[in-house]
């Protein structure tokens, strides 16, 4: 069950001792670690004393996934860490890891496809579609806003130059949104200050406007048409880099430290995927936005005036990898369900009513490991088989029982991590360490072998026999012990979500086994354990939403912030906006190299 908030004063006790690390083990370190780990014979050749004298990175890496795997301490000792203590050994071990400086800076972001969109609607008033014109940013880390994704190629400002040419015109063929540049009774240096400020997210420089204001007297100058030079301006702007890219210069008497602009830029794209809006601009400009407590509840706001779409879209959306359910297919000769259009959109809609829910009541993060309630329409009442709801408007209805409720029994979840024709212990338990533990698993070694893509039995042997075969393999039973336990306890589940009892005329085994002994037997067990790790998807969550708002993976720099943010979540009942509003209130969000020199 949930932890209570009291854990919340041992883990900040124990995150203040472990700030300022010896070079001799720590004490927390060598109870919990000394008996197996210290001298020439230590287990994995892996000695505490050399680590800690020398601060080894390497090996406090190996640490680090360990800890956080619940591999190490081995879960059958005698006295297993709780939860504070856990969170000890992490920054423990954490401190001993440098800061990769080519990691540490969000490099510059270009825009995603999504956030262009949206900000040439806020620029120009126009809609433009960029889904036939723009391609996807590559994901990294799970998002397509992180920085470092890769340059911007000759090839993309091509593009770029053409959607910047049919922007301009449609823009020109459009009075109200000519005037935002452009006014019949104003010199042009009056009015493009304006849309340069909205364009670059910040006040223009001189140069900025002077060159514009050149190029458009210049062409006039040599006999172009006034459209003509009007053109020649927007599109100057629309291939610009300070609109194409996210730029964090830092301010010019502290570059680790943001400007009030680049902190509003950073906010509005992490809430609404759009560009500051007029209380933001209005806030940076009188440099109010440094301020911890403005910036929360300016981030309180616009997830309010949004109703949070747009963190359920493209946060929540990446994170959990519910978009891709949208891309993610079934064989329609075993599940000829997948020919209804709707199935598929309806999985997505389930998914984000439900964390839109969760945002706007300000609810327990812990709901999405378990729940009573989901919202469903009248296509995925009928699939679940839950009482009927009428019309296409998707509801919320109180579950029967806990197997439903959650992000485990979500079909949007299920089926993207199944394949066409049968479901994968493997893909769910993955899903399940990477997405929701953080805990993620190396890739499988060169010449690990495959399972057949259909679930018949093959030579008398079931799917899960011949898992379970490819287990015991040396080199691959460390992971899939980990994995398998997992995923077998959601087999009740078929590739499309619905509820089963039996696959092939068998009886579906849902049993695992989890390392130190503990059995799982179906998703209420597995979801109970999961809320027993409520600490791990705590931090988990918190890491993922910090890295989306920053534009960099997390760090193990980062694990003090993420462990004292935590552990005020936990001590506020889990509630979102605690989660949020120490996110943007962090150092990790208002520095652009918390790192970097003073």
């Amino acid at each position: 069950m949930p932890l209570s908030s009291p854990l919340a004063r041992p883990l900040a006790t124990t995150l203040l001792a472990a700030l300022s690390l010896p070079a001799q083990v720590p004490a927390v370190v060598q109870t919990h670690c000394g008996e197996c780990h210290t001298g020439t014979d230590a287990e994995g050749k892996f000695d505490l004393e050399r680590t800690f004298a020398h601060r080894d990175p390497t090996t406090a890496t190996l640490a680090l996934t360990r800890l956080r795997s619940h591999t190490m301490p081995p879960p059958d000792v005698d006295s297993p860490p709780d939860a504070p203590t856990r969170t000890a050994l992490t920054l423990a071990f954490a401190a001993l890891v440098p800061a990769d400086p080519s990691a540490r800076i969000a490099a510059a972001r270009p825009l995603s496809r999504r956030q262009f969109e949206r900000t040439v609607a806020d620029l120009t008033g126009i809609r433009w579609n960029g889904t036939d014109r723009l391609p996807e940013l590559a994901r990294s880390h799970g998002f397509d806003t992180m920085g470092g994704t890769g340059p911007m190629t000759p090839m993309l400002f091509e593009v770029h130059g053409e959607a910047a040419l049919e922007i301009s015109t449609a823009m020109l063929a459009d009075p109200t949104a000519t005037a935002r540049a452009f006014a019949a009774d104003q010199p042009l240096a009056a009015t493009l200050p304006s849309f340069l400020r909205t364009a670059f997210r910040r006040p223009p420089s001189y140069d900025e406007l002077a060159s514009r204001v050149a190029l458009f007297h210049r062409l006039r100058q040599n006999g172009q048409p006034e459209t003509i030079a009007r053109q020649a301006v927007l599109q100057s702007v629309l291939t610009a880099p300070a609109f194409l890219l996210r730029l964090e210069a830092g301010r010019a008497d502290a570059s680790h430290l943001l400007t009030d602009h680049e902190l509003a830029t950073r906010l509005a794209y992490l809430l609404t995927s759009a560009p500051p809006d007029a209380t933001l601009r209005e806030l940076a400009d009188r440099g109010e936005l440094g301020r911890p407590e403005v910036l929360a509840a300016q981030a309180r706001r616009l997830l309010a005036e949004d109703d949070g779409k747009t963190l359920a879209d493209d946060f929540f959306g990446q994170w959990l990898r519910l978009r891709d359910v949208l891309q993610s297919n079934a064989d329609f000769r075993r599940y000829p369900e997948i020919w209804n259009q709707q199935l598929r959109p309806s999985f997505l809609a389930e998914a984000m009513h439900f964390v839109r829910d969760l945002m706007r009541e300000n609810r327990s993060v812990l709901l999405l490991l378990d729940a009573d309630f989901t919202w469903v329409d009248a296509t995925l009442a009928k699939h679940y088989g839950l009482p009927p709801v009428d019309g296409k408007e998707f509801r919320r209805v109180t579950l029967p029982d806990r197997r439903r409720g959650g992000l485990l029994g979500m079909g949007a979840v299920l089926m993207v991590t199944s394949h066409t024709l049968r479901t994968s212990p493997v893909l769910r338990g993955r899903w399940i360490l990477d997405q929701l533990l953080d805990a993620p698993t190396p890739p499988p070694p060169p010449g690990a072998g495959t399972l057949p893509p259909d679930d018949v039995p093959v030579d008398k042997l079931s799917l899960r026999q011949r898992l379970e075969r490819h287990r015991h393999e040396r080199r691959c039973a460390s992971c899939h012990a980990q994995l398998d336990p997992l995923g077998f306890a959601l087999e009740n589940y078929d590739v499309i979500g619905r509820w089963r009892t039996e696959l092939h005329g068998q009886p579906i085994d849902a049993r695992g086994e989890l390392a130190g002994g503990a059995v799982l037997d179906g998703p209420i067990a597995l979801k109970d354990e999961l809320l027993r790790r409520a600490p791990d998807f705590v931090r988990a969550m918190t890491g993922r939403l910090m890295a989306y708002a920053v534009g960099r993976p997390m760090l193990p720099a980062d694990e003090p912030e993420l462990a004292r943010i935590t552990a005020v979540v936990i001590a506020n009942d889990h509630r979102f906006a605690t989660m949020l509003t120490e996110v943007v209130r962090s150092p990790l969000f208002l520095t652009r190299d918390p790192g970097g020199p003073r």
